[in-house]
């Protein structure tokens, strides 16, 4: 059987980190109250350098800022990790076949085959579609991959 529509799909660092900054959509709470725990330690650390206990303030704002750096070298190194993995299943160069009730996913390593009606979500962005085939496992289609028709299909798939 032939497929309705196709997509050769090149994934980069970029697409990869994409697609965890959507995924992680959930998890913007934790990192606000985080965020505002990590402004009442820089508050009271302040507060203990003007009231004459300069070491515990010091050592409270040199723990803030060893926070802030560790979540932001961690979070760029775990993007890396995760591409390089997904790269070397070959997983970064792969065609979507769609068909009439599901879609298969053809790389040189791997091939997968879905049922539109088992996907959990489809999510639309400015640049890409996210088919959710499990929980925080998606097929990445660029759009800048698709045809008109094909975008218009993805589209009525979410109905």
């Amino acid at each position: 059987m032939d497929p309705k529509y196709t997509a050769d799909i090149t994934l980069t660092q970029n697409d990869i980190k994409r697609l965890g900054k959507m995924l992680q959509g959930d998890q913007k709470k934790g990192y606000i109250f985080t965020a505002i725990a990590l402004v009442w330690i820089l508050y009271a650390a302040f507060f203990q350098l003007r009231n004459g206990r300069p070491m515990l303030g010091i050592f409270m704002i040199v723990v803030v800022i060893g926070c802030v750096i560790i979540t932001l070298f961690t979070s760029g190194r775990q993007v890396r990790k995760n591409y390089e993995m997904i790269k070397a299943a070959g997983g970064d160069r792969f065609t979507v076949l769609f068909f009439d009730d599901h879609f298969e996913t053809k790389s040189e390593k791997n091939h997968g085959t879905y049922e539109y009606a088992k996907l959990l979500n489809i999510i639309e962005t400015d640049t890409d579609f996210y088919l959710e085939v499990a929980k925080g496992q998606c097929v990445i289609v660029q759009k800048d991959k698709c045809n008109a028709e094909l975008c218009s299909f993805i589209r009525g798939l979410k109905k």
